[in-house]
């Protein structure tokens, strides 16, 4: 795992917002009590990971139409750092072993 990507899950764990380089954190604190993390790669929104069980589920929900539409291998290590199961075949997105 790359520093940058590090960093981003530090930034998620303290539920802080974070920017370093193309790749920011961005927390959204909603009444009902529960913490949402969005996670942007130059400026595009490229998942969601929640602060407040992130020890316990160290998981993401990426934003499939954003990876589907930049497949790139930043867009994908990222992705993976927060768990999502990414790669990139044939210059097509796949999450979870199924193309996108």
């Amino acid at each position: 795992m790359r520093k940058i990507e590090k960093q981003m899950i530090q930034a998620i764990r303290d539920g802080r917002d974070w920017k370093s380089g193309n790749t920011e954190v961005v927390q959204i604190r909603y009444l009902n009590g529960i913490n949402y993390a969005n996670i942007y790669l130059h400026g595009n929104h490229i998942a969601t990971a929640y602060p407040d069980i992130w020890d316990t589920c160290p998981h993401a929900e990426p934003k499939r139409r954003t990876f589907a539409n930049w497949p790139t291998a930043t867009t994908r290590s990222r992705l993976r750092a927060l768990g999502v199961d990414a790669s990139i075949k044939n210059g097509c997105a796949v999450l979870d072993g199924v193309a996108i």
